[in-house]
């Protein structure tokens, strides 16, 4: 699942400092839902109960990229922030052991579910990485972070070399290939967005402020001072009570994966391009659910006139 492995940078911000701002409590809070709700489609998508294209469509790649974007530069900046005192180091220390516990598990978590797609170098990974960067980084002035953030991410976009295909070295970025990962935040391109994050600290300093928003903002920033706890636990619940609406309307998601496979397999064997193969595939189930149709469809139990329902769904998708 993607997290922004979408998902979801500074939700895990090595912050040193028991200092807070009001305002950037409340902008990461703010990020954590715009996370969740990207999660919360990706669900939906992969459980047969929307078709979303999250990875195709340029709008939900700009929503992608955007709230990853947003927690990497908040991140950058609460480093800073947090350095203005002079870094602690047991807070660090224990910060990141948290960090580093937390990508492991999800990385053992998203290899049990997702065998073929698993999540070795997600937002979480990153973060771990580029809290050591941004301390080794710390006494540059803004105008060299800014301009490290530009070339970090120029390579990251334009350079792509065999070397980093190497299993060993995919954390890295600059492969040939996009890796089958639900949740792939490599260093180049993302770590410009971090070093964004530490030029702004290093421009605007502010002061503890109030929380924008009444209830609402205090609810927001309350959330975000909590980021890592709220990362690692809002998808497994959205997950568990997708999965449990979609068991509810008779859809079993490995029924519907199972089905989308064979169906798509089918398709292109005949002929079809993928794409379509797909669009089609993933319309029949929906329509199926939509009216009901589809546990008499996958336990073989239709009638000849749900049988003849079935056929027009299919013509129906087809034609689309």
């Amino acid at each position: 699942m993607p997290t922004l492995s979408t998902s979801s940078a500074s939700a895990v911000s090595a912050t040193t400092t028991a200092r807070r701002v009001g305002v950037i409590d409340f902008a990461r809070g703010v990020a954590l839902l715009a996370m969740a709700l990207y999660h919360g489609s990706w669900d939906l998508t992969y459980l047969g109960l929307a078709d979303f294209d999250l990875f195709d469509n340029p709008l939900w790649l700009a929503a992608r990229t955007g709230i990853l974007g947003s927690f990497l530069i908040l991140s950058g900046f609460s480093l800073v922030l947090a350095a203005e005192g002079g870094i602690d180091r047991r807070r660090f220390l224990r910060r990141f052991a948290l960090l580093v516990l937390a990508a492991v598990g999800v990385s053992a978590v998203s290899l049990a579910m997702f065998p073929d797609s698993p999540i070795f170098f997600g937002v979480l990974h990153h973060m771990a990485v580029a809290s050591l960067l941004g301390l080794a980084l710390l006494r540059l002035p803004w105008p060299a972070l800014l301009l490290l953030g530009v070339a970090v991410i120029a390579l990251g976009e334009t350079v792509a070399l065999p070397l980093f295909d190497e299993p060993w070295l995919r954390w890295i970025g600059l492969m040939t290939f996009a890796p089958e990962s639900n949740d792939y935040v490599p260093l180049f391109p993302w770590f410009g967005g971090f070093l964004f994050g530490m030029a702004l600290g290093r421009l605007w300093r502010p002061g503890p402020t109030k929380t924008p928003g009444g209830a609402a903002g205090r609810l927001f920033a309350r959330a975000g001072r909590h980021s890592l706890a709220v990362y690692l636990l809002h998808q497994p619940v959205l997950f568990g009570l997708l999965s449990l609406l979609a068991m509810g309307i008779g859809a079993d998601p490995a029924d519907i994966r199972s089905f989308q496979n064979s169906c798509v397999a089918t398709c292109t064997a005949r002929g079809g391009e993928a794409a379509q193969c797909t669009a089609t595939c993933r319309c029949v189930s929906d329509d199926l659910n939509r009216v009901g149709l589809w546990s008499d469809f996958i336990h073989d139990r239709l009638t000849a006139d749900s049988a003849r329902k079935v056929d027009g769904i299919i013509q129906s998708c087809g034609n689309r």
